[in-house]
C-alpha cells in the first residue's frame, strides 16, 4: 500500500510546521522557519510531545498571493 500518493523524501527541502487545536477551531503555521521534510517532521514530532491539545505535521508553505 502507499503512504501517499505524493512520496516524500527526508531531503526534500521547503516545508513547514502546521498545528491545528484539538479542543478549539483555532490552527497556524511556523512560517519563520523552512526545513526539509526530514527536520519538519521531526519538529512536528517534538512539539507534539510537549502539547496534548494540538496536532501538528510538517507541510508545504502557502504560495504568496499576488495582487491584480
Amino acid at each position: 500500500m502507499v503512504d501517499s500518493l505524493f512520496p516524500r523524501k527526508n531531503d526534500d527541502p521547503g516545508y513547514i510546521v502546521a498545528w491545528r487545536s484539538k479542543l478549539e477551531h483555532k490552527a497556524g503555521r511556523y512560517l519563520d522557519q523552512v526545513m526539509t521534510y526530514g527536520e519538519a517532521k521531526k519538529r512536528a514530532t517534538a512539539l507534539a510531545a510537549q502539547s496534548s491539545d494540538k496536532t501538528f505535521w510538517a507541510e508545504r508553505p502557502p504560495a504568496p498571493v499576488v495582487p491584480h
